[in-house]
C-alpha cells in the first residue's frame, strides 16, 4: 500500500477543498511498530492450574476477549497513527483563541457562532486513507463490548494511599519483593495488563504507577473502567509519538475492530480498496498453558484439541454501532480518497527520486574511489624507492573490467619488476649497464 509522508493539502475540483489531515507523528511510517493484543484461552489457563473464571466474571470482560482474537489491519493502523491528534479540553479552547486571533469580533462567542464544531470530550481525531474518523470513549466501549463503568485512576501520585494496599495484596506486604516472586494468578494478570490492555513496548515490563493500581483493582475483584483506561492509554501514546519518543502503536487489534464496525472497511469495500495487501492483516500472539510454561510456573503442558487457535476471520457485526466516519456523503468520501491517492502518488515519486538520486551519489563516489592518485615524490628520498611506489600505486587500483583495467598478480619477495605492457631497447639496457 503506497503510504503518505506530506500533510499538504489537494484540491479535488474547482470548487471543493478537501484537505488531507496533516501528518503529526514525526516517526516514518515505516518504522512503527504496531502492537497487537494477546488473545487469551482461559481454558488452556485453567486445564494448566490457573484458573481466571472469577475475574472474567466480575469484570465483565468476556466479550472483550472473545474480541482481542480476531485480525488486525496493520497498514490501516498505521495510516490511522500518523495522522492521529488528541482533541481534548485545552486543544479546544486552544481553537477557539486562534478564532478569537483571526476576527476578534468572535471573543465570548459560542462555539457554534465561531464557525467550530461542538466540544463533546476527549476525542481522537484522524483519517483512514484520507477518510476523516473520530474516536471517543463511547466508542471504544462498543469496541470492547463493555459499559463505561467502575473504578478509575489516572496520573496516580506516589503517596496515593492504595498503592500500599497494592503492596499488602501483591507484594505480600514487602516493597522488595519481585514480580516474579508474587503468585502466578497475580503474574497472569499482569501478564494480561501488558499483552491484552496496555502495551508499552521498549522493553518495559514494570508496570507504572496507574498500572498498578489497575493490577490491584483487577486481584482485588473491583471492577476496572477499561474503556476510559484505553482512551488514556491511546492518548498518552499518540502524545509521545508526536514528540518523537514512541513508535510503538498500541491496541492495534482494538482500532481494527473500531474500522471495522464503525464503517471504515465498508466505506473502502465499496471503493474496491479492501484486499489483504492493503490491510495488512496479522493477528496477536497467544497467552495459554504454553505462556505459563515460559513463565516456568509448569514443567508439563496439558493441552487438549478444543485449544483456542488464532484466528483473522471478522467478528459479528455490532448492531447500531456507531459510525466513526467524519463524513458520510459519498461524493465527498470519493473526493478524500481521490485526494489521498494523488497524494500518495506524489510521495511515491518523490521517494522514487530521492532513491534513485542517492543511487546515483553513491555511484559516483564509488567511481571516484577507484581513480587512485600518482603517489607524490617524498623530499629527501632516493630514487631507489620511485619503483616500489610505482608497483604500490599499481596494485592498489581496482578490478575496472568496463574500463579495461586488470590487477597484475601479486610479486613475489626478490622476483624482478617488470613494469606492464613495456620492453626495454638494447640502448635503454647499454645506458642503463
Amino acid at each position: 500500500m503506497a503510504t503518505s509522508t506530506s500533510g499538504s493539502n489537494m484540491q479535488q475540483d474547482s470548487e471543493s477543498n478537501y484537505s488531507i489531515k496533516p501528518i503529526t507523528v514525526s516517526i516514518p511510517i515505516d518504522s512503527l511498530e504496531v502492537q497487537i493484543e494477546s488473545p487469551v484461552d482461559f481454558s488452556s489457563l485453567k486445564r494448566n492450574k490457573v484458573d481466571m473464571d472469577a475475574l472474567i466474571s466480575a469484570q465483565k470482560m468476556a466479550e472483550y476477549f472473545q474480541m482481542l482474537n480476531g485480525p488486525t489491519y496493520v497498514n490501516l493502523v498505521k495510516e490511522f497513527w500518523i495522522r492521529a491528534k488528541v482533541f481534548d479540553i485545552e486543544a479546544a479552547k486552544a481553537q477557539e483563541n486562534q478564532a478569537v486571533s483571526r476576527n476578534p469580533n468572535l471573543k465570548g462567542k459560542s462555539r457554534k457562532e465561531m464557525g467550530l464544531e461542538p466540544f463533546h470530550g476527549l476525542e481522537i481525531k484522524s483519517a483512514v486513507m484520507g477518510i476523516p474518523v473520530s474516536i471517543t470513549e463511547g466508542v471504544i466501549a462498543r469496541a470492547c463490548r463493555m459499559a463505561p463503568e467502575g473504578r478509575f485512576q489516572w496520573n496516580v501520585s506516589r503517596k496515593d494511599a492504595l498503592l500500599e494496599s497494592y503492596t499488602n495484596l501483591l507484594l505480600k506486604g514487602n516493597p522488595a519483593t519481585k514480580l516474579v516472586d508474587m503468585k502466578i494468578e497475580h503474574r497472569v494478570l499482569l501478564k494480561m495488563i501488558n499483552e491484552c490492555f496496555f502495551q508499552i513496548g521498549g522493553g518495559v515490563d514494570q508496570p507504572n504507577l496507574d498500572h498498578k493500581l489497575v493490577l490491584y483493582f483487577l486481584a482485588g475483584f473491583q471492577q476496572i473502567n477499561l474503556p476510559r483506561y484505553i482512551m488514556h492509554h491511546l492518548c498518552w501514546a499518540i502524545k509521545e509519538a508526536s514528540k518523537g519518543k514512541r513508535k510503538q502503536v498500541p491496541c492495534g487489534r482494538l482500532l481494527s475492530e473500531i474500522f471495522y464496525q464503525g464503517g471504515v472497511l465498508k466505506t473502502l469495500d465499496k471503493f474496491n480498496l479492501v484486499s489483504d495487501r492493503v490491510l495488512g492483516i496479522n493477528t496477536g500472539r497467544m497467552i495459554s498453558g504454553k505462556t505459563l510454561y515460559n513463565m516456568k510456573a509448569i514443567e508439563i503442558i496439558l493441552t487438549d484439541a478444543k485449544d483456542l487457535k488464532e484466528s483473522d476471520n471478522p467478528s459479528q457485526i455490532i448492531r447500531d454501532f456507531p459510525s466513526i466516519l467524519k463524513e458520510d456523503n459519498p461524493e465527498a468520501l470519493t473526493a478524500y480518497l481521490a485526494a489521498f491517492a494523488k497524494e500518495s502518488t506524489d510521495a511515491t515519486q518523490k521517494a522514487e527520486v530521492a532513491k534513485a538520486r542517492k543511487q546515483k551519489a553513491a555511484k559516483s563516489e564509488l567511481t571516484n574511489s577507484k581513480v587512485v592518485a600518482a603517489p607524490k615524490r617524498k623530499r629527501g628520498k632516493a630514487d631507489s624507492n620511485i619503483l616500489e611506489r610505482a608497483q604500490q600505486a599499481w596494485e592498489e587500483i581496482e578490478v575496472d573490467e568496463a574500463a579495461g583495467i586488470v590487477r597484475p598478480p601479486k610479486r613475489l619477495a626478490g622476483e624482478e619488476i617488470v613494469m606492464p605492457m613495456f620492453e626495454i631497447t638494447p640502448e635503454q639496457a647499454k645506458r642503463n649497464d
